[in-house]
């Protein structure tokens, strides 16, 4: 029991697409033992590109950690190590940070609450920062003027904890860069929410699916809807399938996969559609890819040589758990629209089930609950070793995909 846990939140820019990750170490209150046992897995057993991919990582650090040398054991490029806001600012400190940001090393202010007291203790050493991390629950009255004042002086200011829509709608009005938090994984608020046309056609389709239609039937289908095929064959050539030879026609690509990959694969593409306007994934995508992955791995550690069937379910569950997000429509209506098996449903809604049960570890994983992680662990009997590196295994399967999309 109490073991310790790596993991990652996106911050994302303006139009939601994915800027960096910021790392976040379970299982201690020990900030200078979590950020040394975090470096060192970085290092060595989880390797800083299986965590981050082509990302950018936020650390926390205080200022022991500067003075004991452990910066210098991560490259700078990949690195920005963010200042906690109890941090004690005076001439020894200022001087540590001149020296490291001189050598190209990028330092932040984490979670600082905007406030005249806060700024005049810190602004020492604003000339040595690159990034500023605003709590936005603490900073309530902050105006677009105080955010210009902070990029004035050469910061570039992120929002966190913002916990809805309208809270991010706030802080691009107000001049802010990047953002963090929830909102992320809550569904919008909009009016007279619908299906867009390629939302339905990969909905027909993946319906034509499940509903076993022949290969003849499958293959007309797709050929008729040229902006899926050109997404199908565009992703299934890409790195991500690893396919020995290129895949040219609809027809190969089908009997290639097989149905049930094809309708993983087609979820996937729903996800990804019209997301993707400046090259970078929105993390929507990437968090339904780490769910899913995860779901599949724990089924393989409580369940042995689980079936196909079982394998679906799992896989289906994690995916379907994310899907409202996509349509900005309330979860069951999505649903209804969609051919669910009634497991499904329950492990979705009411947490039911083992399938259920599997949905909730995933979600305990993704915000970190040490305790949760561990009473799953005892509960099926499964070692802390085994589930660490399906964490890290996940988290590659994201950056695959978030390399492919480009």
């Amino acid at each position: 029991m109490g073991h310790s846990y790596i993991g990652r939140q996106p911050i994302v820019n303006e139009r939601g697409s994915l800027f960096s990750y910021d790392l976040l170490y379970s299982g201690t209150v020990d900030m200078e033992y979590a950020t040394a046992a975090l470096i060192n897995n970085l290092q060595g057993s989880f390797g800083i590109d299986r965590i981050l991919g082509k990302r950018l990582g936020f650390i926390r650090v205080d200022r022991r950690t500067i003075f004991q040398g452990l910066l210098d054991l991560l490259p700078k490029e990949r690195i920005v190590y963010a200042l906690l806001e109890d941090t004690e600012i005076d001439d020894v400190l200022c001087e540590s940070l001149k020296i490291f940001s001189a050598k190209g090393y990028k330092f932040a202010l984490n979670d600082f609450a905007f406030t005249p007291e806060n700024m005049e203790i810190f602004s020492r050493i604003f000339p040595y920062l690159t990034y500023i991390k605003v709590d936005i629950t603490r900073s309530p009255r902050i105006k677009r003027d105080d955010v210009e004042k902070l990029q004035q002086q050469g910061l570039i200011v992120i929002g966190a904890k913002i916990e809805s829509h309208d809270i991010h709608a706030e802080c691009v009005a107000k001049g802010f860069t990047y953002f963090q938090g929830f909102f992320i994984s809550k569904p919008r608020v909009i009016e007279n929410p619908s299906f867009t046309v390629d939302q339905e056609a990969v909905i027909n389709l993946w319906n034509m699916l499940q509903c076993d239609v022949s290969i003849e039937q499958l293959v007309q289908a797709f050929e008729s809807n040229h902006m899926v095929s050109l997404k199908l064959l565009r992703f299934v050539n890409s790195a991500v399938f690893a396919l020995r030879n290129p895949v040219s026609s609809i027809r190969h690509v089908l009997t290639l996969m097989g149905r049930e990959p094809l309708s993983r694969w087609l979820m996937l593409l729903m996800f990804s559609d019209g997301q993707t306007s400046d090259k970078n994934t929105v993390p929507l995508l990437l968090m339904v890819i780490n769910r899913t992955e995860l779901m599949v791995k724990l089924l393989d550690l409580i369940v042995k040589s689980p079936s196909k069937q079982q394998s679906a379910t799992a896989y289906f569950v994690g995916m379907l758990s994310l899907i409202h997000l996509l349509f900005n429509l309330p979860h069951r209506e999505v649903l209804a629209r969609i051919n669910v098996a009634p497991e499904i449903e329950r492990a979705l809604f009411e947490g039911d089930g083992f399938y259920g049960e599997l949905l909730t570890m995933v979600r305990s994983i993704e915000i970190l609950d040490s305790e949760a992680i561990d009473q799953f662990l005892v509960k099926h009997d499964i070692e802390y070793t085994l589930l660490e590196p399906i964490i890290v295994q996940a988290m590659e399967k994201v950056n695959q995909f978030d390399e492919a999309m480009g």
